[in-house]
């Protein structure tokens, strides 16, 4: 079969497409904006992708379109189906008929947690050899992908309660007809579509309809709303987790990155189960996977064991950063209820005494149309400082956080909220950042800024105190916010300026008007002629960001400390005359097939390009991944101390999700990176 999908680019959507291919079929696709990263993992599976929704399209006659929620009436495409009587389904509609008819569904309902739940039952399962397949809306470290349709019999799905598509206004998840069903939670939320809670408890009294006589509901006991919704009506097995009669955990453990628990069911002990997650949400959320899988086949034990090893996933209170003695948080909440969760997590790791500064973005449906405004407040009454980015909201935010008088600071400029974070931060602090987006790149910013006070703290100190006889005058602190110069990207080895990486950047200067600030040359094999080109038609200066990835990493070491400008490093080459020789001979390029010679003589012009110890470690960023399959993230480590690095937990050498890092990077080269990411995340 051949299918086209429209709206493409989304994390539901392309995890379809990932899933259609396969499973043998033949995909393209379309999408308003064709970007990195999941425009390059598509292409990679051979997927052809089309920008725009121009009603030509219909030329390439598939056998069905797909059509996701992003997608709406009045798109020339979709006239263009309707008018012509073309055949179209929804994107769960096809899931459902073409993926999950002849697996065991294990779908994953709720408010909060479908994320982190419904990776923990995936690794279970795979730890325990079924090979399942899956679809889940966030980044499970396990796994090297969102998507994938499985050898095995199981599929574990994260079920949303969002519409289907503009034709199809009921839940997606009704589609999905789980043999078992996870019940996490369930609280008013998506306040853009739905009119109040007894409206969203409808819909999941529709999934419960769906769930068979021999299929099985895992409920949480303790939320009665969900309570409400079974007393509707239950047809099927049901086990109850959170409650003495069921599933219920005791014997608590939690030193703040990790839990440990003894797990019971009816009374009987099971086993005591250590997973590297923090907080009473997350150890319901364990004990829910490990009572779902023994629906499946997995024996609690089995289960226990394999949460031992499960590794967490991405933006659920990771750090990216320590600068100045203050910590930067990142954590995806968004509701009321997960930022109050979320907060109360981060209390129980740092302790009472540590102060925590949570910085909120409220960015997603429900929370741009001020519609929980009024929980705000008690939602935050754990943190010491609040502060919150109310650009782009009608409602009043500062009133809104009244109630927490001084203690709350609002701002519609994100450079002045990071300027009073830093103005507040003090040693010891911990910043938590919470955003369903990438906040304009705020995490980087903080760092970027507080390394600045630090070293001005520094300079001062040594002026005043120890810089010669008598002292001297003081010498100003560095700007919290510096001046952005070019932007200029030196690509790898065999890449060119195509780079994924490099056309994200570009992409969002553009979006800022600021097109001609970005430069990425093509570099010749020769690594002399390659760093010489830089110098004699960019010469780059000290207002400059380099941005080197691998080989050009190396390369922009090099140039950065003859310079004076800031580095990125991307995965950076620490050894490239090490590991490039078996690579002597013909070679053709990866984005154009250019055929090109790499010689013996470039192996020696790569040693005398050998910097040596950085002079100013607080103008360099560095990331690096621990999956990166070509360099050794150690040695990166080792290479760079002092600069400010940003460690991904799996990732890989490409940094294939560099779209989630690009306003990092923006940000630290001095650039609003918030007002380059315009395009509204897809409801997908």
């Amino acid at each position: 079969m051949h299918i086209h999908i429209l709206g493409i680019c989304g994390t539901f959507m392309g995890g379809i497409a990932a899933i259609a291919t396969q499973a043998g079929h033949r995909v393209t696709g379309c999408d308003a904006n064709v970007y990195p990263p999941m425009s390059e993992q598509l292409r990679a599976l051979g997927i052809e992708l089309i920008e725009g929704y121009d009603a030509a399209q219909r030329s390439l006659a598939p056998d069905l379109w797909v059509v996701g929620n992003v997608v709406s009436r009045g798109n020339p495409l979709m006239e263009a189906i309707l008018d012509a009587r073309d055949p179209f389904t929804s994107g769960p509609q096809w899931l459902a008929e073409h993926a999950l008819g002849k697996k065991w569904v294990l779908a994953v309902a709720g408010t909060h947690g479908k994320t982190t739940t419904a990776s923990l039952l995936a690794w279970i399962l795979e730890a325990n050899d079924r090979r399942p397949g899956f679809l889940i809306g966030g980044v499970a470290r396990n796994f090297p992908v969102s998507a994938r349709l499985g050898e095995g019999e199981h599929f574990v799905i994260e079920a949303d309660e969002y519409d289907t598509a503009f034709f199809d206004k009921r839940s997606k998840f009704v589609h999905y007809r789980p043999r078992t069903l996870l019940l996490n939670n369930l609280e008013f939320d998506h306040a853009d579509i739905f009119a109040d809670l007894a409206a969203i408890e409808t819909q999941f009294h529709h999934l419960v309809r769906t769930v068979a006589r021999s299929g099985r509901i895992v409920h949480n006991a303790a939320e009665p709303a969900l309570g409400r919704v079974l007393a509707r009506g239950l047809w099927s097995e049901s086990e109850s987790f959170l409650s003495a009669e069921g599933w219920h955990l005791d014997a608590v453990e939690d030193d703040g990155s990790a839990s440990r628990f003894d797990v019971h069911f009816r009374g009987e002990r099971l086993g005591r189960c250590r997973v590297a997650l923090a907080g009473a949400h997350n150890r319901a959320n364990a004990l829910a996977a490990i009572a779902a899988a023994r629906h499946a086949g997995v024996a609690p034990a089995a289960a226990i064991d394999a949460l031992a090893a499960f590794e967490g996933v991405r933006r659920r209170l990771e750090t990216r950063g320590t600068a100045a003695g203050v910590t930067v948080i990142d954590d995806f909440a968004h509701h009321p209820t997960a930022i109050a969760t979320t907060v109360a997590g981060l209390r129980e790791r740092v302790g009472p005494q540590a102060r925590i500064l949570a910085v909120l973005e409220p960015r997603s449906n429900t929370m741009k149309l001020g519609t929980m405004a009024a929980q705000l407040p008690e939602s935050l009454r754990r943190a010491d400082l609040v502060y919150c980015h109310a650009a782009g909201l009608d409602w009043d935010v500062a009133g809104a956080l009244a109630p927490l008088g001084a203690r709350a600071r609002v701002e519609r400029d994100l450079p002045a909220l990071v300027r009073a974070i830093v103005s507040d931060a003090r040693p010891g602090d911990y910043v938590l950042a919470m955003s369903n987006g990438s906040f304009g790149g705020i995490h980087q910013r903080l760092l970027d800024a507080l390394a600045g006070r630090e070293k001005g703290e520094r300079l001062a100190q040594d002026a005043g105190t120890g810089g010669r006889p008598g002292g001297g005058a003081a010498v100003p602190c560095a700007p919290a916010v510096r001046t952005a110069g070019r932007l200029v990207y030196l690509h790898g080895f065999r890449s060119s300026p195509q780079s994924f990486k490099a056309r994200i950047l570009d992409e969002r200067l553009r979006a800022l008007g600021l097109a001609e600030r970005f430069v990425c040359p093509q570099l010749p094999p020769s690594p002399a002629e390659a760093v010489a080109l830089v110098e004699r038609e960019i010469a780059p200066g000290p207002d400059d960001t380099l941005v080197g990835s691998s080989l050009g990493g190396y390369y922009a070491t090099w140039l950065a400390e003859r310079s004076g400008a800031r580095a990125v490093l991307l995965n950076p080459a620490i050894d490239p005359a090490r590991d490039l020789a078996p690579y002597v001979g013909e070679l053709r390029g990866y984005h154009d097939d250019r055929p090109f010679r790499f010689e013996a003589r470039h192996l020696d012009e790569l040693r005398a390009l050998h910097a040596g110890a950085l002079r100013d470690p607080a103008r360099w960023l560095l990331v690096a991944a621990k999956g990166d399959e070509v360099l050794d993230w150690c040695e990166m480590l080792a290479r760079y101390p002092g600069v400010r690095a940003i460690v991904l937990e799996g990732g890989d050498h490409g940094l294939t999700d560099f779209d989630s890092l690009a306003d990092e990077v923006l940000g630290f080269a001095g650039f609003d990176a918030r007002a380059a990411n315009t395009r509204d995340e897809p409801k997908e």
